[in-house]
């Protein structure tokens, strides 16, 4: 997800979070998003929370796709982590 567009999106994943709930963010130009994001999505279909053809799941898997993307173009690299 872009930022802009998952805060503009009234139905999505931060929004519909209560005002008092924990997230935990990723960003792309972190090292290990990626593998976080796809060891997230192992577990939710271990857990059967998930199949992988559910929306969610595609979603996070193209997530991470893009963070490698962007990992290997070298957007965001004025920040090093």
């Amino acid at each position: 997800m872009i930022k802009k567009d998952e805060i503009d999106d009234f139905g999505s994943c931060l929004n519909k979070s209560s005002d008092n709930e924990m997230l935990f963010v990723l960003r792309a130009h972190d090292i290990v998003a990626p593998i976080i994001v796809r060891f997230w999505i192992e577990l939710r279909i271990l857990m059967k929370k998930n199949t992988s053809n559910d929306p969610q799941i595609v979603e996070a898997l193209k997530c991470a796709e893009e963070m490698e993307r962007q990992q290997i173009e070298g957007v965001n690299s004025n920040e090093s982590e």
